[in-house]
């Protein structure tokens, strides 16, 4: 299953789980930036993704096979978008289902 969040399409972990995400949004000049944690599709391993606006199309993701590492990479983002002049708008911490 491929549940559509902020926009953009991701496979989730088998049938029958659900799933922690946690979301952060970023806001400078009108603009977004979501930054997402969460597990693989295999749950593996932890996924950071990074949705830019959308003028610039895209997303980026990194892998991780600890949590510290994932938050640690994680904090860098937020450190330079911060310096860059974006503010955290929202954090949002839920359980998707999987199907």
């Amino acid at each position: 299953m491929a549940p559509c969040v902020s926009g953009r399409c991701r496979t989730l972990p088998s049938a029958g789980r659900d799933v922690r995400i946690l979301r952060w949004t970023f806001r400078r000049d009108g603009e977004s930036v979501v930054c997402e944690l969460g597990l693989n599709g295999d749950a593996s391993s932890y996924e950071l993704r990074l949705m830019p606006p959308i003028e610039s199309g895209g997303h980026d993701a990194e892998l991780f096979d600890d949590a510290m590492s994932a938050f640690q990479r994680h904090a860098a983002i937020e450190r330079s978008l911060v310096d860059k002049g974006w503010m955290l708008e929202a954090f949002e911490s839920g359980r998707v289902p999987t199907a």
